[in-house]
């Protein structure tokens, strides 16, 4: 059995506790409070101790959610204690402060990447998206490879504001301004240009004859995976019935739908805007999904059909399985252990 890891909060208060009220995702299923699965990994790898006995310092809450000044004197406390440290940022977008080794984000901008940043499988519960326990899914079996690529895509396009801007604008400028860090957290331009790349990408796959579309949109209401009724059942069967899933940034540069599509083994079509996804250094992600920066969106009907049509029907359904090998790999109860491991 491995030594457990010593992590220290060196006794830092939570920030924003009435709304959460248990910490960061690792604090919070040490405390017993996240699904058992997670919970019980964390526990078995680590324990949270006294600073003087300690491998590494947590910080409790989300990176964004203390104030710079509040900040900074933690990491003075940090400093002198000279312990790795560790903090979350899970999805929102605030620089890395210096003090800190390594802070754990759900998205990120490849051209910003900092030393230390680590980028997370997206979850909300402790096994992630898993569509198949969702479902109840048993003897779960790949799609069979068809004449057309099917693509499916049920979800939300934006606000009316932002998409009546959107049809005013170059395409060339919205789908760089996508991908643009500066605009993508500035709220206002965010909602103007980046639910109107989702719009942009189905229209461009629509007018192509060789790609089969299978595209629910819902206007301006979105929907928090795991919420049960009709319209949770409309996203899952559009999801289910098609090969192909189209994953395109929301409010924050990743995407929840593409690890839902990894847990059923469909290949997500991802418009990449400048995104960094899980273990980059380890994963060759071009050989299992087809990305297409949001700038050349232009190529994607080209893309997609010959990423199509290099694939015979068993390195098809093949590639299906791996995909959901990939997904069972990034469950945060095999993420975490092996990135603690890894860091300290």
């Amino acid at each position: 059995m491995k030594q457990k890891l010593k992590l220290t909060t060196l006794g830092i208060e939570l920030a924003r506790k009435e709304q959460f009220p248990y910490g960061c995702p690792i604090l919070k299923a040490w405390r017993n409070a996240y699904a058992p699965g997670f919970n019980q990994v964390v526990q078995e790898t680590l324990e949270i101790v006294e600073d003087d006995k300690a491998d590494g310092f947590l910080l409790p809450s989300n990176v964004s959610f203390y104030q710079p000044k509040r900040l900074a004197e933690i990491g003075a406390m940090v400093s002198k204690h000279g312990l790795p440290s560790i903090g979350f940022d899970i999805s929102h977008e605030r620089r890395k402060p210096g003090w800190l080794d390594y802070i754990i984000r759900f998205s990120w901008y490849r051209s910003l990447q900092e030393p230390g940043g680590i980028i997370s499988p997206a979850f909300l519960g402790g096994n992630g998206f898993d569509l198949m326990a969702e479902l109840g899914i048993r003897d779960w079996q790949p799609t069979e490879k068809e004449p057309l690529p099917s693509v499916s895509f049920c979800g939300r396009e934006g606000g009316n504001l932002g998409l009546a801007i959107w049809k005013m604008m170059p395409k060339s400028l919205t789908r760089q301004m996508a991908a643009n860090f500066f605009c993508a957290t500035t709220r206002g331009i965010r909602m103007t240009c980046c639910y109107p790349l989702r719009v942009d990408a189905m229209q461009v796959l629509e007018r192509d004859s060789r790609i089969k579309t299978d595209f629910i949109g819902r206007g301006t209401t979105g929907l928090q995976p795991g919420v049960q009724g009709d319209r949770r059942y409309q996203f899952l069967d559009n999801l289910q019935r098609n090969a192909y899933a189209l994953c395109v940034r929301g409010a924050d540069n990743y995407s929840w739908r593409f690890y839902e599509a990894l847990s059923l083994g469909k290949i997500p079509i991802l418009i990449d805007t400048d995104c960094m996804l899980p273990w980059e250094d380890e994963i060759p992600w071009d050989q299992f999904i087809v990305r297409v920066p949001s700038t050349r969106l232009q190529e994607l009907p080209d893309r997609l059909w010959e990423w199509h049509s290099q694939l015979s029907p068993s390195e098809f359904c093949d590639l299906q399985r791996q995909l959901r090998l990939l997904f069972e790999r990034l469950t945060p109860t095999r993420f975490y252990p092996k990135f603690l491991q890894n860091v300290l």
